[in-house]
């Protein structure tokens, strides 16, 4: 790991030569030149991270041999070529994660793509891509997250992309894409902003008749077009007129009247400066919500859903505020966090979960759904999670509930590991939690796990340490390491989650006999 240091100038050559070598980690540095490495003789490379440096030529080719690769990380650079000669091989890849994002490559998406099975996570924004969005995408039974925004792609969109059962991240912004946004899957459920910037595209969610489109591409239509134009440009020449006239009639008339003018301008606009400066009525304040189907809250909603944050509302306590049970009025239930006013890091609480969970997506993390700041309060909107956490259900707190049994407990296992993983390495910048326990894991009806409560979330940015010097947790998940080096790590998550695991084999708390 040489991550987030200066080192400078071309990557060694030598360095294809550690044919035992695992993983390689040279982000963050400024490195440049092309990548001389070959990775024939690297048999047993699995994580390649590259990203955030100065390289530039093309990919080589050998690196396609490479069939234990499991993570591609060479996003921020000015790595060029046809991004189709690195899926060569791709028939013998158990790649799972490629970041290939703001660079220069070029080229068609090769229908190769759709081999790699394995396959989770896909970004290729902001390149210089061309052609249509291969159908073969519609394989990739395992895709999770796919972002290829910012290119040239034209086309349609594959109806079988939009299908895929595990997608749950989907952009396809800027771009030169045509035709209806198929009505399946995911698709039917993206925000305006992954569509935006397609001009020839059209659909419910961008506010365009497909079949209006269709009629206007007539010359009838064009001709509607031009007069449209016209009648626009003789409306702004008539208002410039209007101005010019006022102005003239301004300039002639009597002095005291004009000062009369003056002082009620200055008045008026006093009055504006006072008037504005007051805040909305606190109950008129909207909730920002990430998600359409949501309907628009404000503050007053909330109250209403939650009975004023009525105590019989009350279903947990998470960093820094209580969670709360509420009712929309379409029905709808969610979780409300309403964080707590007496907590000095509240704030910092807020705008950290913001930036990850109004962000990250994935079907093994808690989704934020929407958020409401009026000067101290602080609300938070999550999706519910109608069997509570893995804390309530291994202590079986309420006497009523049943034992998990043991294939319940593989599957809480699994889950979890996955969308820490993802935060860990299937989200750029990574993510450290930084409370991974029992009670951050909440179980859906399915009892499928979801990874909760990035109140202790920061990103590592490019420009920070790999680490952080802010140590927070609960007692009995923190690593021992940590009181002495005083830093967290996304190994200390992987420790607490060990801990996790203790708890689901054997039932016992973590500081319990």
């Amino acid at each position: 790991y040489l991550g987030y240091n200066q080192l400078s100038g071309a990557i060694p050559a030598s360095f294809g030569k550690l044919s035992s070598l695992v993983k390689l980690n040279l982000t963050a540095n400024k490195l440049s030149g092309p990548i001389q490495i070959s990775f024939r003789n690297m048999k047993e490379l699995t994580h390649l991270d590259l990203s955030s440096n100065e390289l530039s030529g093309k990919i080589p080719s050998s690196l396609s041999a490479v069939q234990s690769l499991v993570g591609v990380y060479i996003q921020r650079n000015q790595l060029s070529g046809q991004v189709g000669e690195l899926f060569s091989n791709s028939m013998t890849w158990r790649i799972e994660i490629m970041n290939l994002s703001e660079n220069w490559f070029n080229g068609n998406l090769p229908r190769s793509l759709g081999n790699l099975s394995y396959m989770t996570n896909l970004d290729l924004h902001r390149n210089l891509l061309t052609g249509e969005i291969p159908p073969d995408l519609g394989n990739l039974m395992q895709l999770e997250y796919f972002d290829v925004s910012s290119n040239k792609l034209s086309g349609r969109i594959p109806e079988k992309l939009c299908s895929l059962a595990n997608l749950n991240f989907l952009d396809l912004s800027q771009n030169r894409l045509e035709g209806p946004i198929p009505r399946s899957g995911i698709c039917q459920n993206l925000s305006r902003a992954r569509f935006v910037g397609n001009k020839d595209l059209c659909g419910k969610m961008l506010g365009i008749n497909c079949q209006i489109k269709s009629i206007c591409r007539s010359a009838f239509c064009d001709a509607w077009r031009l007069a449209a134009i016209a009648i626009t440009v003789i409306l702004i020449t008539l208002s410039i007129g209007f101005v010019l006239y006022k102005w003239f009639s301004r300039r002639q008339s009597d002095p005291e009247e004009l000062e009369e003018r003056k002082l009620n301008s200055y008045v008026d606009q006093n009055l504006y400066f006072l008037s504005s400066s007051r805040s909305k009525e606190p109950l008129s304040i909207n909730v920002a919500m990430f998600e359409q189907p949501l309907l628009k809250l404000t503050l007053a909603d909330i109250l209403d859903a939650t009975d004023n944050f009525s105590k019989a509302n009350i279903i947990g306590d998470g960093g820094f505020g209580t969670v709360y049970k509420a009712t929309l009025p379409n029905g709808n239930t969610v979780a409300v966090k309403k964080l707590s006013e007496a907590k000095t890091q509240g704030h910092r609480e807020f705008i950290a979960e913001m930036e990850t969970l109004g962000k990250v997506k994935h079907q093994n993390l808690v989704a934020l759904l929407g958020y409401c700041s009026m000067e101290e309060e602080k609300v938070l909107v999550y999706e519910y999670m109608v069997n509570g956490s893995l804390d309530l259900w291994l202590r079986n707190r309420t006497g009523a509930l049943e034992i998990l049994d043991w294939k319940k407990r593989y599957k809480i296992a699994t889950g979890a590991a996955r969308g820490l993983a993802f935060l860990h390495h299937g989200f750029i910048p990574h993510i450290i939690h930084r409370d991974v326990k029992a009670s951050n894991i909440l179980l859906n009806e399915e009892f499928e796990p979801k990874v909760a409560d990035f109140g202790l979330a920061r990103l590592i940015s490019a420009c920070e340490t790999h680490i952080t010097t802010d140590i927070a947790g609960t007692f009995g998940y923190i690593p021992p390491e940590y009181g002495q080096s005083g830093r967290s790590t996304t190994r200390g998550d992987v420790y607490s989650f060990g801990v996790i695991l203790l708890e689901l084999v054997t039932g016992k708390e973590p500081t319990g006999p």
